[in-house]
C-alpha cells in the first residue's frame, strides 16, 4: 500500500514539474526558447526578450537609407526571432507631419527617428525617459561623452545619436572640368564663390548652372547667421533679426540675378533631396548637402563628386558638427525593452554598423567608427576625410529652433515669392522674423 502511495506521489511530481517547465520561458511548450548568439570580442551581448513582441519603427531618408534599414531590421529578427519589427518610411517631404498626426492620435510607433527637433516631441510628453535602460540593454560603453549628451535633456536620455554630420559644397568635378575650371578648395568668401558659381554658368552654357539656390534651407540660415555671431534661437528668443534674414535673401538674390543659380522657376521645381535634383541630373555644379549624404547622392550620379567647406564671411566660425538623427521610444510604447534592445543592436552589432556604414553619419560608438575606416570604399573615405576638415572648422552647435516646421514652412514660401519677384526682400524678411516669434512662442 506505501508502494502505491509513493508510486502515485512520484507520478504526481513529474506530472507538476513538467506543467512548471511549459510555463517557463525557455522551458519547453510553445513557449519560445532563448537563442544565444555569439558576440564581437569585448561587445555586450544583446539582452534577451523571451515574449513574442510586434514593434513599428519610423525613419525618413533616401532609398539607400531605407534599404541598409531593412537588412539590419531583418538581422535584429534572425538573432531574435520572438521580435518583429515592421517598418514605416519614407522621404523627408511630409515626414513630420504624418508623424505628428500619429503622436496627437495617440498611434505613434514605438521606435522614431528624430533630429535634433527631438525637444519639440520631449515637450508633448510624446517620447520615453530611456535611462532605466543605458547600460543594460542599452550600450554605450563606447561612446563619447558628448553623443550620449546630445539626446539628453533636463538629466533623462531621450534619444541615442546614431551617427554625426557636417554640411558643405558637393561639386561635380566632370562639370568642373567642362567648364575649365580649378576645382574648388572650399577656402572662398560669399563674394568668391558666387563669382565662381557666375563662371561656371558662363563656361557650361544654356541649361547649365553654377549652383543650387539654397536660400529656402534654415540650417543654411544659420550658417550665415552664425559668422556673425546671431542664431536663429537663442536663450528663448529669434537669435536673428529681420536685418540678417533681409540680408541672406539680398545675397542669394544677387546670385539669381548674375546667372550664379537658376531662375525661380527651375529652383520649385526641385525639391533637392536626391532623388529629385537638379545637381543629380547634372544641371547644376554645385550643391550643398550633409556628409551622410555623400555615398546616396554619389550612387545616383555616373559623374564623381568632391565636398568642400561652405563660403566663410564675418568674425566668426559658422560651422558645426551636428547630430544626423536619435533613435527614441515613444512615451506610450507597450514593449520599451524590446525596443530599447533593437536601439542597441543597431549602434553596436559590428554586422549592423557595417551595413548602415556613414549614411546616417560617422557612428557615435568608436568601436564602429574604427571598423568602418579599416573597411571603407572610397565614397566612404571622403566622408570621414571631410568630417575631419570639418571638425577642424566648427565650434559648437545651437539649439534648433522650437516647432521650427512652420518657421522653415515660411521661410521657403518666402525664399520663392521673393525669386519670383512676388514679394519684396524687407516683407519677406519681417514674415520670416515674425514665423520665428510665433513658433518659440509655441507652448
Amino acid at each position: 500500500m506505501n508502494v502505491k502511495k509513493n508510486a502515485s506521489l512520484l507520478v504526481m511530481l513529474t506530472t507538476i514539474a513538467s506543467m512548471v517547465a511549459a510555463c517557463t520561458p525557455g522551458g519547453g511548450g510553445s513557449a519560445p526558447v532563448e537563442t544565444k548568439q555569439p558576440t564581437a570580442a569585448g561587445a555586450t551581448p544583446t539582452p534577451s526578450s523571451n515574449k513574442n513582441v510586434e514593434l513599428r519603427m519610423m525613419w525618413w531618408g533616401s532609398q539607400a537609407r531605407h534599404d541598409a534599414t531593412l537588412k539590419v531590421i531583418d538581422l535584429f529578427e534572425k538573432k531574435n526571432p520572438n521580435i518583429k519589427i515592421n517598418g514605416e518610411y519614407m522621404g523627408s517631404d511630409g515626414y513630420f507631419d504624418k508623424l505628428n498626426t500619429q503622436v496627437a492620435g495617440g498611434n505613434a510607433p514605438d521606435l522614431i527617428q528624430l533630429g535634433n527637433n527631438y525637444p519639440d516631441y520631449v515637450s508633448r510628453s510624446a517620447l520615453l525617459d530611456i535611462n532605466p535602460y543605458m547600460g543594460k540593454e542599452i550600450n554605450v560603453d563606447n561612446f563619447d561623452k558628448g553623443n550620449i549628451e546630445s539626446g539628453a535633456m533636463d538629466g533623462k536620455q531621450y534619444g541615442i545619436i546614431l551617427g554625426s554630420n557636417a554640411f558643405g559644397i558637393a561639386y561635380n568635378t566632370e562639370l568642373i572640368k567642362k567648364a575649365g575650371l580649378q576645382p574648388p578648395t572650399g577656402k572662398w568668401t560669399w563674394e568668391e564663390f558666387g563669382k565662381y558659381a557666375q563662371d561656371l554658368t558662363k563656361a557650361l552654357g544654356k541649361g547649365y548652372y553654377g549652383a543650387v539656390d539654397e536660400s529656402r534651407f534654415p540650417l543654411y540660415l544659420n550658417y550665415f547667421a552664425r559668422q556673425t555671431n546671431k542664431t536663429l534661437y537663442k536663450d528663448g528668443k529669434a537669435g536673428l533679426g529681420k536685418e540678417e534674414i533681409a540680408n541672406w535673401f539680398t545675397l542669394w538674390d544677387n546670385y539669381r540675378k548674375a546667372g550664379s543659380t537658376p531662375p525661380a522657376e527651375v529652383t520649385a521645381a526641385y525639391t533637392e533631396a536626391p532623388e529629385n535634383s537638379s545637381f543629380v541630373e547634372g544641371k547644376t555644379a554645385m550643391h550643398l548637402i550633409w556628409s551622410n549624404q555623400i555615398t546616396a547622392y554619389q550612387k545616383l550620379m555616373k559623374d564623381e563628386i568632391n565636398v568642400v567647406l561652405p563660403p566663410t564671411g564675418g568674425s566668426a566660425q559658422g560651422l558645426w558638427l551636428q547630430p544626423s538623427q536619435f533613435m527614441t521610444i515613444n512615451a506610450k510604447s507597450k514593449n520599451p525593452k524590446e525596443a530599447a534592445m533593437f536601439i542597441s543592436f543597431m549602434v553596436n552589432d559590428p554586422e549592423a554598423t557595417m551595413i548602415l556604414g556613414s549614411e546616417r553619419g560617422v557612428p557615435g560608438s568608436s568601436k564602429a567608427r574604427d571598423a568602418l575606416k579599416a573597411s571603407a570604399t572610397p565614397v566612404d573615405k571622403k566622408v570621414y576625410d571631410y568630417i575631419d576638415i570639418a571638425s577642424k572648422n566648427s565650434r559648437v552647435p545651437d539649439r534648433e529652433i522650437p516647432n521650427g516646421k512652420e518657421f522653415e514652412t515660411t521661410l521657403i514660401n518666402m525664399s520663392q515669392k521673393v525669386g519670383f519677384a512676388k514679394e519684396t526682400i524687407a516683407n519677406a524678411a519681417q514674415e520670416v522674423f515674425a514665423a520665428a516669434e510665433k513658433a518659440i512662442g509655441k507652448k
